[in-house]
């Protein structure tokens, strides 16, 4: 862990070998899993050895073969979705006491990726807030998103059920609940992931015989993650936290961010957004929405509680997503 500490150290102060711009002191961003390092024109991001509910509910990233994979994996996927974006990735090592990043990740003691510097102002949670995009942005972006999940080179395979799947993320959805307490009761989460559980099991059938020549690679597309410009859309930090989330149905991936625009900026904006999944692939599934919608957004409520300690927008949204889960959970019973 001393290393660890000295590698974070360096970034910090500048002082790491082999990056673009060496000796300039970077601005410092640490969320949850990762410390990110902003540099004028690159980012470089080291996700965290010592996050023990991650370690324990997601990925061992304490380990380093688990983490080299990680990263191989994490930088794949998010290469394809943002080449101009994610540019590489690198070993780093400590050698004659100094941090040093080269191409040689197999050997090193650590990885670090290195991004693009993207301009904020066009994420597209910033940009729900300002309300300054059309219906046909979000028909563009829905499409846009689609095709590319679509023509994806490397679909996961499993021979398990969409059911059998779905019953995990609804355990992983519940232990996320319970990790903030302070904000959903143990017992109101228990109540949320129960009506969900009725749900799925009242669907079972149609869950369970879902063709599985058509699961997808599934993507974490909440709109933190989510960038629109010029008429392209493009995505920060996609790739799935955990190996059981490696898989959906196409149109889980679409109703994730269409959560955050039915919240954040109104229904006939998501309704957009869906629209560009139908213009691809003709049609949707659309039974099951308002089963998407809540789940999707008790994920995103969590994380927005989690991260709005000091950051009054996040949570002011927490607490909107929180309102919709809470007048729309007991609906689900009608749907069924």
């Amino acid at each position: 862990m001393d290393n660890y500490k000295k590698i974070i150290d360096s970034f910090l102060n500048g002082e790491v070998e082999g990056v673009e711009e060496k000796s300039l002191i970077p601005e410092h961003i640490e969320t949850q899993i990762s410390h990110i390092f902003l540099f004028p024109k690159t980012v470089y991001k080291i996700c965290k050895r010592d996050n023990i509910f991650f370690n324990q509910h997601f990925r061992d990233l304490a380990d380093l073969k688990t983490r080299i994979d990680f990263y191989k994996s994490d930088f794949f996927e998010n290469n394809y979705f943002s080449p101009e974006v994610y540019l590489s990735v690198y070993g780093v090592n400590i050698l004659d006491d100094k941090v040093v990043i080269s191409e040689n990740i197999d050997d090193a003691e650590d990885v670090v990726m290195k991004m693009r510097r993207i301009d904020l102002r066009y994420n597209l949670s910033q940009l729900l807030h300002e309300k300054s995009l059309t219906e046909e942005d979000f028909k563009s972006m829905g499409y846009q998103q689609t095709k590319a999940v679509d023509l994806y080179p490397h679909q996961p395979k499993t021979l398990e059920s969409y059911y059998d799947i779905f019953q995990r993320r609804l355990d992983d959805l519940r232990n996320w609940m319970y990790s903030a307490s302070d904000y959903f009761s143990k017992e109101k989460t228990d109540e949320i992931v129960k009506i969900l559980r009725d749900y799925l099991e009242k669907n079972k059938e149609e869950f369970f015989s879902f063709d599985k020549s058509k699961y997808v690679v599934s993507l974490d597309n909440h709109s933190d993650n989510i960038f629109y410009q010029n008429a392209k859309m493009f995505f920060l930090d996609i790739y799935p936290p955990k190996e059981d989330w490696m898989i959906v149905s196409p149109w889980t991936n679409i109703y994730r961010p269409a959560t955050d625009i039915l919240i954040l900026m109104g229904e006939k904006y998501a309704r957009a957004f869906i629209q560009g999944y139908k213009d691809y692939y003709g049609s949707l599934n659309e039974d099951h929405e308002l089963f998407y919608f809540i789940y999707s957004a008790a994920i995103q409520a969590v994380s927005l509680h989690n991260l709005s300690c000091n950051n009054s927008t996040k949570l002011e949204d927490s607490k909107i997503y929180k309102k919709f889960i809470l007048e729309n959970i007991e609906k689900i019973k009608e749907t069924s």
